[in-house]
């Protein structure tokens, strides 16, 4: 057994994203070393759950005593019922290095990143609000009112996507597997001597800058030099390596684009790679080495 200890990684998202389904393909592979935390809710079990598999299904007066006594990690309410993470068992399962899914609403994953740590999070993003309507409405288990409260408040949840580490589009189960897997890999919450795409994205996004974009990498170091005025700004301008911070720069925008609205099979084309670069690097700032955090990567 590794003596690593596993991490928490939130799988978030709106009611109806598709959540479930993501997370059922991704416990089938066995080297992502991932369960599954149950979540204990108050509400009634659809067609085919069963308690302890599905949900740890209570009465309002248990989920309370459970809040009152801190065996949540996290709670919160939504159309008129409870849900909360039990502690004791996710806890158990991180001292034995295994990575536990929390496959959470928008409130209790903002709980979690506030209070624990060592979390990594993920908000699943459907491809647009219609497909979001008609898989909700696809479960045939609920009311037209309570169809609506779920959507109305899927718009009040999307814009918070930005607070999360990566922000994954569910257009296919297959394409946000992968997506996901491929995360896990780049943030070594495995070991299975697998390289992330990432590490490849990277290599190519290096050699274009090098093929096409060295004339901007050398004015960039030299305006950051003409702009340095304090000792400690010259200082970090003439070790400034540019080309890195460029190749560094362009990789993780390519990658939350692909994540957030892509084919995951394509993130290793040298071509395509070159087609979104070519947008890209309007959004850099070569006067400066520090950079503004850009949320419209991900949208």
């Amino acid at each position: 057994m590794s003596n690593k200890k596993g991490r928490i990684v939130i799988i978030s998202g709106p009611s109806g994203v598709g959540k479930g389904s993501v997370n059922e393909k991704l416990l089938q592979d066995k080297k992502l070393n991932l369960e599954y935390s149950i979540s204990m809710t108050t509400r009634k079990p659809r067609n085919g759950e069963v308690d302890g598999v599905n949900y740890y299904f209570v009465s309002k007066e248990e989920f309370a005593s459970a809040i009152v006594n801190n065996e949540l990690i996290e709670h919160a309410s939504f159309v008129g019922n409870s849900y909360g993470t039990p502690r004791k068992y996710v806890e158990e399962k991180l001292k034995n290095s295994k990575n536990v899914i929390l496959e959470i609403e928008v409130d209790g994953a903002t709980q979690v990143l506030r209070n624990e740590a060592n979390v990594l999070s993920i908000f699943l993003m459907p491809p647009n609000i219609t497909e979001l309507a008609t898989r909700i409405k696809g479960r045939n288990s609920e009311t037209d009112e309570v169809i609506k409260q779920r959507l109305d408040k899927a718009l009040l949840e999307i814009p918070l996507k930005h607070s999360y580490d990566y922000v994954v589009e569910n257009d296919s189960v297959e394409n946000a597997v992968a997506k996901i897997t491929d995360i896990l890999i780049r943030e070594q919450c495995i070991v299975s001597g697998e390289a992330s795409k990432y590490e490849k994205l990277v290599e190519i996004v290096n050699e274009i800058v090098e093929e096409k974009y060295l004339f901007f990498v050398d004015h960039w170091k030299e305006n950051v030099q003409t702009a340095a005025n304090k000792k400690e700004d010259i200082k970090q301008a003439d070790s400034f390596d540019a080309k890195s911070k460029l190749v560094e720069i362009l990789s993780n925008k390519v990658y939350k684009k692909v994540l957030a609205h892509g084919d995951f099979n394509k993130i290793n084309s040298k071509e395509f790679i070159d087609f979104k670069i070519q947008k890209l690097m309007f959004k850099v700032n070569f006067f400066s080495i520090n950079q503004r955090n850009d949320a419209n990567d991900e949208d």
